[in-house]
């Protein structure tokens, strides 16, 4: 009897350190992952998460072309590959891709060769498709497990983790207005902000991405209103850096090209 509860707590400390410690570091003591940059003054990245969506994607395109605001999109590289012109008309208009895994899966329970396939390959096969220099992995539900974790830490394999200072359930079908104002409740400089443009993630509600569509253009002026201006993510990285001249870039965070150079 005592052979199994030593097999049992040997067990249960494996899965606390290799699936929950990890969040905790990242989401509760907010180490290593990249979710704000207070250097780069009164900006604020605009992510999106969980595309491209050929229903919602596009749409959204159009508004941020009209508002005049580009972001960074953390795609799925499955979703990539089938609807490449999404992603192509990305680049085109100026806007980052950056990785949220080879499909949206729950990340703490994966062993580590797929783990691997979730941040690498997918980030791989975005490179190889679209010519694209991808440095910013995004873990979906914002969870990882201990090799994500390890292996992206400062970006020394080439992607940096990065979850947000801003979430407001977005994935629920929320009136444009409730999200604006729970926007402007938390901003902060350097506030990174995540929303969503897909409503094929489990636990999303169907239509959830209209709203944040019609948010787009009252959102863009309430933050102009306050002197925020909202951009891609490698947008923070270079104005944080150029805010501390000399001092290089001691967070592996440096601005990312959209295409190599």
């Amino acid at each position: 009897m005592r052979g199994w509860w030593l097999v049992v707590l040997v067990v249960a400390a494996v899965a606390l350190g290799y699936a929950v410690m990890p969040n905790i570091w990242t989401r509760v003591f907010k180490r290593t992952a990249l979710r704000r940059v207070p250097a780069a003054g009164r900006r604020v990245a605009l992510t999106f998460d969980d595309g491209p969506d050929p229903k919602y994607t596009p749409r959204l395109l159009d508004v941020l072309a009209q508002c005049g605001v580009r972001a960074t999109f953390f795609v799925i590289a499955e979703k990539a590959m089938r609807h490449a012109e999404i992603v192509e008309r990305m680049i085109r208009e100026g806007h980052e891709v950056a990785v949220h895994g080879m499909r949206h899966v729950l990340v703490p329970v994966l062993p580590p060769r797929s783990a691997w396939e979730q941040v690498f390959t997918a980030a791989e096969k975005l490179r190889e498709r679209f010519g694209l220099s991808i440095r910013w992995y995004r873990p979906t539900w914002g969870l990882c497990n201990l090799p994500a974790l390890w292996w992206t830490r400062g970006g020394r394999r080439g992607l940096r983790m990065v979850t947000w200072s801003i979430m407001v359930g977005d994935w629920r079908r929320t009136a444009p207005g409730v999200l604006r104002s729970r926007i402007l409740r938390r901003l902060h400089p350097g506030a990174i902000l995540v929303l969503h443009d897909s409503d094929e993630t489990w636990g999303s509600e169907a239509g959830a991405p209209e709203r944040v569509i019609e948010l787009m253009p009252e959102l863009t002026e309430a933050l102009a209103a306050r002197g925020y201006r909202l951009g891609p993510l490698r947008d923070l990285l270079a104005a944080g850096v150029a805010a501390q001249p000399g001092t290089g870039d001691s967070s592996g965070a440096a601005s990312v090209p959209l295409r190599p150079q």
